[in-house]
């Protein structure tokens, strides 16, 4: 089946493909609960077996949250391609002025919670897998949908996947990039940091060390570190950190003794959590000094020791960066940017297991925001170059 034939099956079925991203919008799979998760994982899986897809929901290493395998075989044994992406979304913030799981379609966009981030792209590449299917297309290689209800713990069911023998000798990860071809990313260090005082009453300040004003201190710190690659020199790149929670004090009149801060810190490629790691120490003890009697503790979170979340980048010279290019350009006519990602999708997890990854789907990388929301047209046009994608193979 030549491009302009899947492109006008594509076409045929864009209505069926609108109405699957806005039925999973209406899934309120927000992450941890596992009857939600589940009724997107049977959603899914419905759409591709009635496509004639192979499909079966296993274990994802989380109680009770499926992840959704699928396979359609190819007819010439050349390589596999993988579509991978999460069902998953975090719980829409009060200020939305729709309501987040209608998916109401106004003005060419649908809104929802995780329009973007990622039930466009998880709803994309299963509507594509399943024009394929019913089109009869002859895929030269295995085309495999692997949907995972549990990115957010440092991509666990995609660990899991690939340590399992799910393979495929390329992959596109369909998180929200705006269509561009994304060949890197940001990693990621959660770190909790325990801040030590010593608790006196109000009236007595002079007996006491406030927590809290120390840890602001370190807050500052970190606010104005450069960073720096494993040598310690400095890197151009815009440091990205985030103190995310705060907690301290016991009550109103008392000195707080402790103060807890989780931090999350975006490093570019030239970096590793562990230059990370050394940087924040290093600034902590410039800022506090180092008194024994007042430790300050800084450790990784503990889903970063068993899923660490690196910066491995593909590189934008890449044969599959140049395939998915092409692909993205016959099926939208315009050329494809090539992209970097602030956030962190499941693709190093690929490239670390052999299987060359990038990211590519509809919607914005700024992830999370109020009434999100993806243009109807970008949506189709993910589609479109999914299916597109899938009818050819990269060179190696």
């Amino acid at each position: 089946m030549s491009d302009d034939a899947i492109l006008a099956r594509a076409a045929d079925d864009s209505a069926r493909s609108l109405a699957l991203y806005r039925d999973l919008l209406q899934v309120r799979s927000v992450w941890g609960d596992a009857h939600e998760l589940r009724r997107a994982a049977e959603l899914l899986g419905a759409e591709l077996r009635d496509a004639g897809l192979e499909v079966e929901l296993r274990d994802s290493g989380t109680p009770d949250m499926p992840m959704l395998v699928a396979r359609l075989p190819g007819v010439r044994g050349d390589p596999s391609l993988m579509f991978a992406g999460h069902m998953e979304v975090y719980p829409p913030s009060e200020s939305w002025t729709l309501d987040p799981w209608a998916a109401t379609v106004s003005d060419g966009r649908v809104y929802g919670q995780g329009a973007a981030d990622m039930k466009g792209g998880t709803a994309g590449m299963c509507a594509a897998a399943a024009v394929l299917g019913r089109s009869g297309a002859e895929l030269p290689g295995d085309l495999v949908v692997l949907a995972v209800p549990n990115h957010f713990e440092g991509g666990e069911g995609t660990r899991k996947a690939v340590r399992e023998g799910l393979r495929a000798d390329a992959a596109i990860v369909c998180e929200p990039t705006d269509l561009e071809v994304v060949t890197g990313q940001r990693g990621i260090l959660y770190l909790e940091i325990t801040v030590r005082g010593r608790a006196a009453h109000t009236t007595a300040l002079r007996l006491g060390v406030n927590a809290i004003e120390r840890a602001a201190r370190v807050v500052a710190a970190l606010e104005s570190m450069q960073v720096r690659d494993a040598r310690g020199n400095p890197v151009d790149a815009e440091p990205m950190v985030n103190v995310a929670m705060v907690e301290g004090g016991l009550a109103h009149n008392l000195v707080p003794e402790r103060c807890r801060l989780v931090v999350d810190i975006r490093f570019p490629p030239e970096q590793t959590a562990d230059d990370v790691l050394r940087d924040v120490r290093a600034a902590a003890t410039a800022t506090l000094g180092d008194d024994p009697e007042l430790p300050t503790s800084i450790e990784p979170e503990a889903t970063c020791v068993r899923n660490p979340r690196s910066s491995l980048r593909l590189g934008d010279d890449h044969p599959l960066a140049r395939w998915l290019s092409e692909a993205h350009r016959n099926a939208t006519g315009r050329p494809a940017r090539i992209g970097f990602h602030p956030a962190w999708p499941d693709t190093p997890i690929l490239n670390e297991a052999g299987i060359p990854a990038v990211t590519y789907g509809p919607g914005s990388m700024e992830c999370y925001w109020d009434d999100e929301s993806v243009s109807v047209q970008d949506y189709l046009a993910a589609v479109r170059t999914y299916c597109v994608a899938a009818m050819h193979r990269p060179a190696a």
